[in-house]
């Protein structure tokens, strides 16, 4: 008995040492987040991990649309994210209900979300560039890029998008508004990508396992656990097309954990991209991508857990 006990002191320190992976005196890093959220569960699990992390200063959230979601989709996103803050009772940061529709054409929707981030990233420059993440689609950024062309001298682009290296493709994010992330890729901004099949690689989880994980840790983690089970019973032909039964990926991982230096990539041309099918043309640009080709899940997932347990216990849960 003395010996389990100690046994299970030992991992505990061990997983929490992995979820302080940046120095105490590290610089945060301030961030934007684009999301759909709602269409998923995956952006709940990854808007949960970032507001947990300590190594983000989360300047605000921006919402947008997808098929799924209920008019005014962007709205109905925004209220998504609320509730997920709701449900982890801190502060809020701001929250902005982007574009309802696609780019029809070069010029910019503008709306509260643009302009929060053409004005916050007047702030930075291109030795200290304000990072966005985009794991929707990429309408209310292109809008951005479009309003201030100068943009891509200040901001940092990594996105959960695309189907593979080198064909490109895309299903969801990317699909949703083609013109807006080729507006992205013309740019000269650094970009990052997370594409679909290494998120299924790395990032898979089945029900079983969702719920060991997160289930007993505290109200959250029960509700994380809970979406996600909901979501591949009622989804069941879906998830078992796409991934395999009972399973799913929480794709949006892939680029936080690209800024906790969790992943491997690999730096290729950038290409253009086709506005038909989603796919790439390979074409001297004189620019580059870098391509996430492996994520440290052992790693993510102790440091979530961590950061989860630790949210728990000063909200006196544990």
């Amino acid at each position: 008995m003395a010996k389990d006990i100690v046994m299970k002191r030992f991992l505990l320190v061990i997983t929490v040492g992995l979820g302080l992976l940046a120095p105490a005196d590290a610089q945060k890093a301030d961030v934007i987040l684009t999301t759909d959220c709602g269409t998923d569960v995956d952006d709940q699990w990854m808007i949960v991990y970032l507001l947990l992390s300590p190594e983000f200063n989360v300047k605000g959230i921006v919402t947008t649309h997808a098929p799924n979601l209920a008019v005014p989709q962007a709205e109905t996103s925004a209220n998504c994210v609320r509730d997920v803050v709701k449900r982890l009772g801190i502060p809020a940061p701001p929250i902005f209900a982007g574009s309802s529709t696609r780019l029809k054409d070069r010029t910019p929707l503008r709306n509260d979300g643009v302009d929060f981030m053409v004005k916050t990233a007047r702030q930075y420059s291109a030795t200290h560039r304000l990072a966005i993440f985009t794991i929707g689609a990429a309408t209310d950024v292109g809008s951005a890029f479009l309003a201030d062309p100068g943009l891509e001298n200040r901001v940092e682009i990594l996105s959960m998008g695309f189907n593979s290296w080198p064909r490109g493709g895309d299903g969801w994010n990317i699909k949703n508004d083609p013109l807006a992330y080729s507006v992205i890729l013309e740019s000269s901004a650094p970009v990052t990508i997370g594409a679909a099949d290494i998120c299924k690689q790395y990032l898979k989880l089945d029900a079983k396992t969702a719920n060991q994980m997160v289930g007993d840790r505290g109200s959250v983690g029960k509700w994380l656990a809970e979406i996600f089970g909901a979501f591949v019973v009622k989804y069941k032909d879906l998830v078992t097309r796409e991934v395999a039964p009972q399973s799913w990926v929480i794709w949006d991982d892939v680029v936080l954990a690209h800024l906790l230096k969790l992943t491997e990539y690999t730096t290729y041309p950038r290409p253009e991209l086709n506005l038909e099918n989603c796919e790439f043309t390979q074409k001297k640009t004189g620019k580059t991508i870098r391509w996430i080709t492996k994520v440290d899940e052992k790693r993510m997932w102790a440091d979530f857990l961590a950061k989860l347990d630790r949210h728990n216990r000063a909200a006196g849960v544990f």
